[in-house]
């Protein structure tokens, strides 16, 4: 997906409005696509069950709106947000919380939904294992916004009990949808606004932001490099072999890499 260049900044106005046409919207937008499918792969990977994930819905409420908007008994989970002063809420649905335990635990997750139920200490600690796989490829989505560390500072079934001491404090509510064969979950986080914000430079006037090079110049661009030559070397950084026994290779033998299908190459094109 392509994404407009605005050097990872939010603006605060248009974001408020929910411009879905500002570029400031359209990175936010493009950043959280980037973590659906890298957490895709991540839970997949951890629960080796085939699991999609999707990005929802993005708005902005006020933290005291969110907490009503929660069922109870549910699933909260406060994170701090390393090294800021800010810290975010992750809330996951109960039927979704025991989809996810279930497969944790070697279950094919097609169990009946169980009915909301506070979880047992046992469970915390399951979920928690869940959470670390989440934000991890959360940390490295939100670098283009700042570099995130993530701590578990508060777990709980009952939204009411979350702190609240800016009830109209804005928070940016990011949804997401979880599917497993026939069963469907989601899970969503609130994020403080001001976290997605980073003002202009005093040099740079913040309309500059959303000015986009015009789609004649781009294409003029791509025509004029269409015939240009480079030189591009694919590596599998591996396993190694002595030149010696290179040398003693027949006609016939099979040389076996031992290189996953899944593990990235190195690649370089015209050196970089």
């Amino acid at each position: 997906m392509n994404q407009p260049h605005t050097d990872g900044k939010l603006g605060s106005s248009l974001l408020g409005r929910q411009d879905t046409s500002s570029p400031q919207f359209r990175l936010l937008q493009g950043v959280h696509e980037t973590f659906a499918r890298a957490v895709e792969t991540a839970l997949s990977t951890f629960l080796q069950s085939e699991i999609q994930a999707g990005l929802g819905e993005i708005s902005v409420v006020t933290l005291a709106d969110f907490k009503k908007t929660l069922p109870s008994p549910t699933c909260v989970i406060g994170l701090r947000l390393h090294p800021r002063q800010d810290s975010m809420v992750l809330h996951v649905d109960s039927s979704t919380v025991f989809m996810l335990l279930e497969l944790l635990l070697g279950g094919k997750g097609e169990s009946a939904p169980v009915a909301p139920r506070e979880l047992t200490e046992i469970e915390w600690s399951l979920l928690e294992e869940v959470v670390r796989v989440l934000v991890r490829p959360l940390g490295e989505s939100w670098r283009d916004f700042h570099e995130t560390e993530f701590e578990v500072i508060s777990l709980g079934s009952d939204p009411t009990l979350l702190p609240c001491p800016d009830p109209s404090r804005p928070m940016v509510r990011i949804a997401f949808t979880l599917k497993l064969g026939e069963q469907t979950g989601r899970f969503e986080m609130a994020v403080p606004q001001s976290f997605f914000e980073t003002a202009a430079p005093p040099d740079e006037p913040e309309h500059a932001l959303a000015v986009a090079p015009p789609q004649a110049d781009l294409d003029r661009n791509l025509a004029l490099l269409e015939d240009a030559a480079v030189e591009v070397e694919v590596r599998l950084q591996g396993p190694t072999l002595q030149f010696e026994e290179l040398m003693e290779l027949k006609a016939g033998q099979v040389l076996t890499f031992d290189y996953s299908l899944h593990k990235p190459v190195h690649a370089t094109v015209n050196g970089v």
